[in-house]
C-alpha cells in the first residue's frame, strides 16, 4: 500500500472544476400534448405474490417536445371483467440525476416518461392490453402478456396508477466501464484499531483526490460530447452531482492511473468523529465505479 501511495503522489492531479450536469428544466413552456404516433411504449410488469407491479414507459420518438402531464387515462381493451381504478401518489425520485416532474410539460425527443402501476385480482379472460388516452383524442394500445392471479372472483380487479413521471435511465451490463477508483488524500490518522481516516475540520473543505485506473487491456478514453457525471456524498446528506474534468486525461493506457482533484464541503453542523464520504463515477452505468472514504471530523 505504501508503494502504491508513493506512486500516486508522483502523479500530477487534474484540477477540480465546479462543473454541474445539465438537467431538464423544471417548468418549461407547455408543449402540445403527446400523440400516440409520436410515442413508443414498453410494458414492464413483474409478479409479486400473485399481483403484477411495474410500469409503462413512453418514449418520445418524435422530432419535437410534447407534454405528458397530470394523471394518465388508462383502461383495458377487449374485456368485460369488472375492474376499478385507484390513483396513487408518485414517489419522489431519489436519483439526483433524474429530470424533475415538471419537465414533462415538454418531454424532449429521445426521453421517456413512466406510468407506475400495481394490478391485482384479475378473474376472467385476459384483456388485449392497456389503452392509454392521449392528446387530441388519440389512444395507444399496449399489449398485456400476463394478468394477475384471481384471488377474489366476487370483487373487481384493481388497477393502481401513479401520475406520469420522468423515467430513470439505467444502462445494461455492456455499459460497464473498465475502470477502478480509489480515494487518495492527506495522510490518514488512526481513529481506532483497524480504522484509519482522513482528518478534516468542521466548516471546511475536504480536499482529496480520486485515482482512476484503467483495468482493461486497451487504452481508455472518455467518450461522448461531455465528460461523465460523478456523485459525491457526505454521510446521508444530499448527493451532489458534478462533471468530471476528463479532457486533460486523454487516453489512459492499460493499467495506468490518473488522479483527479476533488473537494466536498464539511458543514459546520457535521457531527464530530467518524463520517463517510462516497464517490461514484457515471452512476447510470452498470456496476458503476465506487469508492468510500472514512473522514475524522474535528473542530
Amino acid at each position: 500500500m505504501r508503494l502504491v501511495r508513493i506512486a500516486f503522489l508522483l502523479l500530477a492531479a487534474i484540477p477540480w472544476l465546479p462543473q454541474r450536469p445539465v438537467i431538464a428544466v423544471a417548468h418549461p413552456p407547455l408543449a402540445p400534448a403527446c400523440r400516440a404516433g409520436a410515442l413508443h411504449a414498453h410494458l414492464n410488469l413483474q409478479g409479486a405474490t400473485g399481483n403484477l407491479i411495474g410500469g409503462i414507459d413512453l418514449l418520445n420518438a418524435g422530432a419535437k417536445p410534447c407534454s405528458l402531464v397530470g394523471a394518465p387515462r388508462v383502461s383495458f381493451a377487449g374485456t368485460t371483467v369488472h375492474w376499478r381504478l385507484k390513483r396513487i401518489a408518485v414517489q419522489q425520485p431519489v436519483d439526483v440525476l433524474a429530470d424533475p416532474p415538471g419537465s414533462l410539460r415538454a418531454l424532449a425527443p429521445g426521453k421517456s416518461a413512466s406510468i407506475e402501476l400495481f394490478w391485482s385480482n384479475w378473474c376472467g379472460p385476459a384483456p388485449k392490453g392497456f389503452v392509454i388516452g392521449l392528446g387530441r383524442g388519440t389512444e395507444l394500445l399496449v399489449p398485456a402478456v400476463h394478468t394477475p392471479r384471481c384471488d377474489a372472483p366476487a370483487y373487481p380487479s384493481v388497477l393502481s396508477l401513479a401520475p406520469f413521471t420522468p423515467t430513470e435511465r439505467h444502462l445494461p451490463a455492456s455499459s460497464r466501464l473498465p475502470l477502478a477508483v480509489a480515494t487518495v488524500g492527506p495522510k490518514p490518522v488512526r481513529v481506532k484499531p483497524g480504522v484509519r481516516a482522513f482528518r478534516v475540520r468542521r466548516g471546511s473543505l475536504f480536499r482529496y483526490e480520486v485515482a482512476v485506473t484503467n483495468t482493461g487491456t486497451a487504452p481508455f478514453r472518455f467518450a461522448g460530447s461531455s465528460c461523465p457525471v460523478y456523485i459525491e456524498q457526505l454521510n446521508a446528506t444530499a448527493a451532489r452531482p458534478y462533471l468530471l474534468n476528463c479532457r486533460p486525461a486523454g487516453a489512459i493506457a492499460p493499467h495506468a492511473t490518473v488522479l483527479f482533484q476533488m473537494q466536498i464541503a464539511i458543514p459546520a453542523s457535521t457531527r464530530l468523529g467518524l463520517s463517510n464520504v462516497t464517490w461514484e463515477l457515471a452512476p447510470r452505468t452498470y456496476d458503476a465505479p465506487f469508492t468510500p472514504a472514512d473522514v475524522w471530523v474535528v473542530r
